[in-house]
């Protein structure tokens, strides 16, 4: 048998929300007889394994663990920490100097990805469309009239690393950008501005098989509040639609502009990609490498919806890594 670990936890504000998707990945994985499923939380205070209803240290950058005197090295891991260090190529790092395979994606990609500023430029160099943009690299020394000469009003202020939303603002009056750079300044040390696009937002998942790409039905997201943010995502305060109520055109821009990324980067696993609709065009927000994941996430729905199982693609998920 293999001994595999869902990693959850991490050191951002997301941490609550991995925690919660750890314990679904680790429900669908339990019960596998080829697995000997663990769980490591990674947090700021203590890293550890559960593992047969006991916790152990974890020995971090090995990535192992001891019971009895016995070491146990781990042949694969579930990765499932949003923000850091799962999400910005740490913990790949670590994975990778100890060559434990994992299914997100590689320590490039996620470095990449987790930087929102290179993502967008890379992807508009593949004629990719997506709002304009500055990044404000100093929290004493940003220039709210410079910032006015590039960027339009209504516009979003949100942290340059991160993600679930969270310090994400939408700007409608001048008076009010600064405090919301500086309350963006609180969870990153970069912050990027973009100009509001005005438009529907949707979000589309893909599951990496291998040299297999499934991409998912589209999912329309109505949120009460004036952006997808926190409370939208976790707290019941939106509308997700899934498939979306877009036309063919739409459908198919999105999934050309997906296959463009992915034939031009290394993703892996489950991915989750924003998008605004502008005038039949998409635009792209971001990509997220490791996307939320309980039963009430996106990414599920999406995979029920294009009429697979959920517990059969987490499953499949380690069994291609081993």
């Amino acid at each position: 048998m293999k001994n595999i670990a869902v990693v959850f936890g991490g050191f951002s504000s997301e941490y609550e929300v991995s925690v919660k998707s750890g314990k679904f990945i680790y429900e669908n994985l339990k019960d596998n007889q080829s697995l000997n499923v663990s769980q490591i939380c990674i947090s700021k205070e203590s890293n550890y394994v559960i593992y047969d209803n006991n916790k152990y240290d974890l020995d971090y950058m090995n990535f192992s663990f001891n019971i009895n005197g016995k070491k146990i090295n781990l042949d694969g891991i579930f990765n499932i920490i949003h923000g850091e260090p799962g999400e910005n190529g740490d913990l790949a790092n670590i994975l990778e100097k100890n060559n434990i395979p994992q299914t997100g994606c590689n320590s490039f990609v996620s470095d990449l990805t987790f930087d929102k500023k290179r993502y967008i430029d890379f992807v508009n160099k593949l004629d990719i469309p997506s709002s304009k943009h500055i990044l404000l690299t100093s929290e004493n020394q940003f220039d709210l009239e410079k910032i006015m000469s590039e960027i339009n009003i209504p516009c979003i202020v949100k942290p340059n690393n991160g993600g679930s939303s969270i310090g994400v603002s939408k700007v409608n009056h001048i008076n009010d950008l600064e405090n919301k750079i500086k309350i963006a300044f609180k969870e990153c040390n970069e912050v990027l501005i973009e100009d509001f696009l005005f438009g529907k937002e949707v979000s589309v998942g893909v599951i990496q098989k291998k040299d297999k790409r499934i991409i998912l039905p589209v999912t329309e997201i109505i949120s009460e509040n004036e952006l997808f943010d926190y409370e939208a995502k976790y707290l019941g305060q939106s509308t997700e639609i899934t498939p979306a109520n877009i036309s063919n055109e739409e459908k198919n821009l999105i999934q050309k502009y997906i296959n463009i990324i992915y034939d031009n980067i290394e993703f892996n696993g489950f991915t989750r990609s924003e998008f605004i609709i502008v005038d039949g065009i998409p635009h792209i927000l971001e990509t997220n490498t490791i996307p939320g994941f309980t039963k009430q996430s996106i990414i599920p729905q999406q995979i029920e919806a294009h009429g697979l199982s959920v517990k059969d693609e987490i499953n499949y998920q380690i069994e291609s890594i081993l």
